[in-house]
């Protein structure tokens, strides 16, 4: 994953009070997704390896989960949770696709299978810095 977007995101997070948490070790990712039964692939070790998650949304109400918080989280044929809006009204998972990247769903669980809302973690996260209400509100 290229990282511009996310740290062109990573300054406005703090300036928002979002808490930025420091970065992961790529082989806690790995061992956190393979132990839900999925696989970190390079751009999810990527993120992590950058943001270790965050402590508080930001002013999108948006907020990105640690590791610890993910590994609590139970298998999914839909892909691991990752993320939530509004205090978990919807979540977001990842689901890999290939061997380099995954894909970002929704999950609102309202006994519809989640939705995909992007094809790649980048495209997720320009269309974040862009417009994260339309991202979120789609």
């Amino acid at each position: 994953m290229s990282q511009h977007a996310l740290f062109s995101l990573l300054p406005r997070w703090v300036a928002e009070g979002a808490e930025p948490l420091p970065p992961e070790r790529p082989g806690e990712v790995a061992k956190v997704f393979e132990h839900l039964g999925s696989i970190a692939t390079p751009d999810v070790v990527s993120l992590y390896s950058t943001l270790g998650g965050m402590r508080t949304m930001d002013e999108e109400y948006w907020r990105l989960w640690t590791l610890e918080e993910i590994a609590a989280q139970s298998f999914s044929e839909f892909g691991v949770l990752f993320s939530d809006y509004l205090i978990s009204c919807w979540e977001y998972r990842l689901r890999p696709v290939s061997e380099t990247h995954s894909s970002v769903f929704v999950d609102r669980f309202d006994g519809s299978p989640p939705a995909l809302v992007a094809a790649t973690l980048e495209e997720f996260f320009q269309r974040y810095a862009t417009s994260a209400q339309d991202l979120l509100n789609q």
